[in-house]
Parts: C-alpha cells; structure tokens; sequence
C-alpha cells in the first residue's frame, strides 16, 4: 500500500528538504534532465504554495516539492515559515498524499552540523516519517571531486549518521553539477554525473515499486529511465 493509503493513480509526490546551498533545485533539474528549477541563490523561498515540477519515470508520473531551508532565516520568521510548511505538508499529505521524502546534505559538510537541520525536517513532517510510514531517503550532494567511487561515502559515513540520529530507508550519492557544454570536458565527469542521473532517478522509481512488489535493493540493481 501506498504510505498515507492514497491512490498510486495520480501523480506521486515527491518532497526535497535541505539546508540552503545542498543543491535542491540542482537536484529536481538533475532528474528531469532539464533547467526546470531555478537555481539562483536570490530565488525566493519555497514552500508548498510554490511551483511543484513533474517528470514521469518508467510509467509513473511524479510530482516534486521543494521545501524552505530555515537556516539562514531570523528565529521569528524561521518559526512563521516552519509554521507555514508544516501547515502546507498536512494539507498535501491529507488531499494528496506524499510518497516520498528526500533529505538532501552536502557530502563536505561536517555531520554535526548536519542535526539542526535534520531535527527541524522531522519537526515538520511529524510521525509521518519513517518505518512502515512515508520513506525518507538520503540525497549526499557535491560529491563531483570525491576521489573514490561515490557511494563509498556512504559506507564510510552511514553509521556515524545513525549514531547521530539520523536514519533513512535509502540514499543516493550524487553530484548534481549541470552538463558541462565543453567538449573537451572530463570523461569521467560525465560519468559521474550520468551515473547520479540514473541513481537518483531510480531511488524514485524504486521506491513507487516497493509500494506494489518487493525489488532488489537500489545499489544492487540501477535501472535506466529515460
């Protein structure tokens, strides 16, 4: 069943939280494989009044979200906006319902400063969240210059995250950088960002068939959405 008991017949949602600067909107242009989501770090701050983008994956349409980062914001207006997008996160969740959630974080940031965060995106979704619930998963950002293979962050970080009390029912490392025009830009570049394409849009993916059929974990089985 569908977390929240919705129907899988309409566009699935999909919400991206995050701290400022994590890459959200490079993330949403990265799966819709266009410039869709503005960049800019004059844009406005999004809550879910705000435009949602959608992109169909294998034969499911989805619909993603992205949320306000309060971080850089004043404490009264971080707590009218924290107020607002939890307000706006149980409307959708009670007309729509959500599918997923994506915790987004840069993979150079220390993980310590990575709670604050974390604890206002479960302060939002509430008990929503989690086993047997709506599934978060993780989105490691910037990892364009890791030196290994990326999802070896993971391994090397995951129980560090845990023992800071951050748990996720999947993740997706990635870089998020926009195509280089170059011609005679890196090869393995190219790869990586292709290679975070596929994974991120098959986390979605996956996770829409979970709700319908048991499937091999995402690191075991990436498939290709065009």
């Amino acid at each position: 069943m569908l977390p929240c008991g919705k129907s899988l017949s309409g566009p699935l949602n999909v919400l991206l939280f995050g701290e400022t600067g994590v890459g959200k909107s490079s993330v949403i242009n990265l799966v819709m494989g266009k410039d869709a989501a503005q960049t800019s770090p004059d844009a406005p701050a999004c809550t879910l009044t705000h435009t949602s983008y959608e992109v169909t994956l294998g034969n499911r349409c989805f619909k993603l979200w992205e949320l306000s980062s309060l971080d850089d914001m004043g404490y009264f207006r971080a707590l009218f906006t924290k107020w607002q997008l939890k307000k706006a996160y149980k409307k959708l969740l009670r007309d729509e319902g959500v599918y997923l959630l994506l915790y987004c974080m840069r993979g150079s940031r220390a993980q310590r400063a990575l709670v604050k965060d974390y604890k206002i995106f479960t302060d939002v979704v509430g008990s929503t969240a989690g086993r047997g619930r709506i599934p978060v998963a993780a989105v490691v950002t910037s990892l364009e210059n890791y030196p290994r293979d990326m999802d070896v962050w993971w391994t090397k970080n995951n129980e560090n995250l845990e023992r800071l009390g951050m748990s996720f029912s999947k993740h997706a490392c990635i870089t998020s950088l926009p195509p280089d025009p170059d011609p005679w830009a890196s090869p393995a570049m190219r790869a990586r960002r292709l290679r975070s394409r596929q994974v991120i849009r098959s986390l979605i993916y996956e996770s829409y068939q979970t709700c319908r059929t048991t499937q091999l974990p995402l690191n075991e089985k990436i498939i290709e959405l065009t």
